[in-house]
């Protein structure tokens, strides 16, 4: 078999990860943080330690790591999160439906508006695109690290740098890069949003 999707989600799953999820179907079927009994507890020790783990990837502490059912949710969640009265937002032009429909969707209440700018092949030119956008009301820039169509690759460790300049949130779509590019929140990313079955 010629598999083509990789970017979309991995297959086949590495061995170690097939291994972890049978283990966790075995040994962790308590609910956590809901009873004091071993097994929740084990349950929750084991939450405790995947978040750990995640925390020290990203660079970012344990109490800041959310596990939620996809990149999808986790965006959303984002974004809807800092949804002001006249909020703006800044999005690319290669974002994924993930970053469109919930800035759209929030857009269209108490003032909210978002502009989208344009990527290009020459980095500076991008940087320039996302900057001149930025106004007053401009309370985050959502973007992605890659784009899930053709796989270029924003220059987000530059648009970190405008939002700290502006004081803005900056939410990155790290669902195609996440594991394969460098990032922590040290780059200036606010929150990074990623899926556990691709990169990672």
């Amino acid at each position: 078999m010629v598999y083509l999707d990789n970017a979309a989600t991995t297959y086949p799953k590495p061995a170690s990860v097939v291994a972890s999820m049978s283990r966790a179907m075995v040994n962790y079927g308590a609910n956590p943080g809901r009873a004091g009994h071993k097994l929740s507890m084990e349950t929750a020790q084991a939450v405790f330690n995947s978040r750990m783990k995640c925390a020290e990837f990203f660079g970012a502490e344990p109490e800041n790591v959310i596990f939620t059912l996809n990149c999808t949710h986790a965006l959303n969640l984002a974004v809807k999160g800092i949804a002001c009265p006249s909020a703006h937002y800044i999005i690319s032009d290669i974002e994924h439906n993930a970053v469109i429909r919930p800035v759209h969707a929030v857009s269209k209440r108490n003032g909210r508006t978002y502009s989208i700018a344009r990527t290009t092949n020459d980095e500076d030119e991008t940087v320039r695109n996302f900057e001149k956008m930025v106004n007053s009301r401009t309370k985050a820039i959502v973007c992605t690290a890659a784009g899930n169509v053709t796989g270029k690759i924003l220059p987000f460790k530059r648009i970190a740098e405008i939002c700290r300049k502006h004081n803005i949130c900056f939410i990155l779509d790290a669902a195609q890069g996440a594991g394969v590019l460098p990032m922590t929140l040290s780059d200036g990313i606010n929150i990074i949003c990623a899926a556990g079955h691709k990169g990672l």
